[in-house]
C-alpha cells in the first residue's frame, strides 16, 4: 500500500509538469516552385526532380523543425499570393525592388546566365563562326527573329537590352504553359531563328529526346557574370525568420559542398568548366555575406 501511494504521490506531482509545456506543433512552408523542364521536373502535378528542386532540399534538410509541402504555381502566382497575405515561399526569383514591397528575401541559388539557342545548321549564319554572339548585334539584324517567353525575367543583364523599344519588332514573346518549351518547337520548325535559355533546360529537354533537330548553345558575350535567384517569404515575422535561417544556412561549408555538387551533376564540363572561377568566386563570398532584404541591426 505504502509504494501505491508514493506512485500516486509522485504521478500527482508530475502531473502538470508533464501538460504545462506540450510540444508545439512543427510550422508548415510551402514551397511554390513554377513548373520548369530541367530545373523543375513533374508528375501528377507535384515537383519530382530537377536542379532547383535539389538546391532547394539543400537547405530543406536542414530545417527538421519545419514541415515542408512543396506545390508547383506559376511565379505570378506565387507573388500574387504574397501580395494578398498568402503564407508562402516563392523560390527561384529575381530580386526586384517592386517584389521587395511583398516578401522577405534570400538570395540562394547561382545560375549561369541564358545562352543563345539557334538550329546548329545556321551557326555560320547567325554566329559568324564565332564562340560566342553578341546580342546587341543580333537584335539589330532585321533578317532574323529571337522568341522570348511572355513575363519572363531574363536578368538583371540581359531584361534591359530586350525591353528596349527599338528591338521589338525582332522579337517575339510567347505565352507558354511549359515554362518556354514550346518555343524550341518553334524553333525547330523555323518559325523563329533563336531564343534565349538557361543550359539546364538545354540539356534536360535533350536527355529526355525532346529536340528532334540539331541546335547548339552559344554564349552571349553581354552575360559577364553569373545570376542569382532566391526565394521570396511572406511578409511577416515567421517569414522574416526563416529567411534568416535559410542564408544562415547558405554560409555553411557542407551547404556549399551540396550545391557545387549539383551543378556538377545537371551541367555537362562543356558548359561549366569554363565558368568554374564564376562558381568558385561566388561560394567564396557567399559564405562572407547577408544577401537578404531584411533591415541590418543597429
Amino acid at each position: 500500500m505504502g509504494t501505491c501511494r508514493a506512485l500516486i504521490l509522485a504521478y500527482l506531482l508530475l502531473a502538470p509538469l508533464a501538460f504545462a509545456n506540450p510540444p508545439e506543433a512543427q510550422q508548415t512552408v510551402t514551397w511554390a516552385l513554377q513548373n520548369w523542364p530541367g530545373f523543375i521536373n513533374s508528375q501528377n502535378d507535384r515537383p519530382v526532380s530537377g536542379r532547383l528542386l535539389d538546391d532547394l532540399r539543400v537547405f530543406t534538410e536542414q530545417l527538421p523543425e519545419y514541415q515542408h509541402r512543396y506545390t508547383l504555381m506559376p511565379i505570378s502566382a506565387g507573388f500574387e499570393q504574397l501580395r494578398r497575405g498568402g503564407t508562402l515561399c516563392v523560390v527561384g526569383a529575381f530580386r526586384r525592388q517592386e517584389r521587395d514591397l511583398l516578401g522577405h528575401y534570400v538570395g540562394l541559388f547561382f545560375t549561369l546566365p541564358q545562352q543563345l539557342i539557334i538550329r546548329s545548321n545556321d551557326y555560320q549564319h547567325i554566329a559568324l563562326a564565332q564562340p560566342e554572339v553578341s546580342l546587341q548585334q543580333l537584335l539589330r539584324r532585321n533578317d532574323l527573329r529571337g522568341a522570348l517567353v511572355h513575363g519572363r525575367s531574363y536578368g538583371p543583364l540581359l531584361d534591359p537590352l530586350l525591353s528596349a523599344p527599338q528591338h521589338r519588332a525582332n522579337l517575339t514573346r510567347v505565352r507558354s504553359t511549359s515554362s518556354g518549351a514550346n518555343l524550341f518547337d518553334m524553333l525547330q520548325h523555323g518559325r523563329i531563328d533563336y531564343l534565349l535559355e538557361y543550359a539546364e533546360v538545354f540539356h534536360y529537354l535533350k536527355q529526355q529526346g525532346q529536340l528532334q533537330q540539331a541546335l547548339s548553345l552559344l554564349p552571349l558575350k553581354e552575360t559577364e557574370t553569373a545570376l542569382l535567384s532566391g526565394i521570396y517569404c511572406q511578409r511577416d515575422a515567421a517569414g522574416a525568420q526563416l529567411i534568416r535561417r535559410l542564408d544562415q544556412l547558405a554560409r555553411l561549408p557542407q551547404t556549399r559542398t551540396q550545391l557545387i555538387a549539383n551543378l556538377h551533376r545537371y551541367l555537362p564540363a562543356s558548359t561549366l568548366l569554363p565558368r568554374l572561377d564564376w562558381v568558385e568566386r561566388y561560394f567564396e563570398q557567399r559564405q562572407q555575406q547577408s544577401l537578404t532584404n531584411l533591415p541590418t541591426a543597429p
